[in-house]
């Protein structure tokens, strides 16, 4: 599978190490499927620390997916709407670093078998997201998306990036820039880039 688009941007860490927090409160969606993390400033956990979840206060280790780059937690199940979800873990002190037009992303799916007693015989897959990576030509960055080459950042992608803010979001490794200085040009820069964990759509009919 592949996407492109024009606009994207590249979040870094403005702080040495990531900050930890403790019980933090979530909002559900309309559905109670969608959890976020209230305080803007951890919705973005850092993808080397655990993230512990809560749920009325007893810890649940499955049942749920957790989307660290937007700080969700998102359940199987609607959850009760009196249910009081919290996360415990790590999170990144993120602001824009950089940005880039005419990326393009390709995403490596491969397909698990779903089949149930419901299926009547029929073989069911479910698509699996195993991997992706991308690349862009860079505009504008400060140092630290210079000092960024083969460290975790945090990439959006946007497919509408006017007040829909419609993207991809996760976090990737720069894995490669080049610089060219065209005679009769403005320099212009390249970078390749490498998932790590899942791309996550925001602003898709959420």
């Amino acid at each position: 599978m592949a996407m492109a688009g024009k606009v994207g941007a590249v979040y870094a860490s403005r702080v040495a190490a990531p900050v930890p927090f403790t019980n933090e409160a979530t909002t559900p969606d309309t559905e109670h499927k969608r959890y976020q993390v209230t305080d803007p400033d951890y919705r973005y956990w850092d993808p080397e620390t655990p993230v512990t979840v809560q749920v009325d206060g007893s810890i649940v280790t499955t049942g749920f997916t957790l989307e660290g780059a937007g700080g969700f937690v998102v359940f199987d199940e609607a959850q009760d709407s009196e249910a009081v979800v919290t996360v415990s873990g790590s999170a990144l002190s993120i602001d824009q670093a950089g940005g880039f037009f005419n990326w393009s992303v390709d995403a490596e799916v491969d397909e698990a078998e779903a089949t149930t007693f419901e299926s009547q015989g029929w073989k069911e897959f479910k698509p699996i997201l195993k991997g992706w990576s991308g690349s862009a030509e860079a505009f504008w960055g400060d140092e630290r998306f210079f000092e960024s080459l083969g460290k975790v950042v945090v990439v959006k992608l946007f497919v509408d990036a006017g007040p829909s803010q419609t993207c991809l979001e996760g976090y990737a490794i720069i894995t490669s820039e080049g610089v060219e200085a065209p005679v009769d040009g403005l320099v212009e820069q390249s970078i390749d880039f490498r998932g790590v964990g899942p791309l996550c759509l925001r602003g898709f009919g959420e």
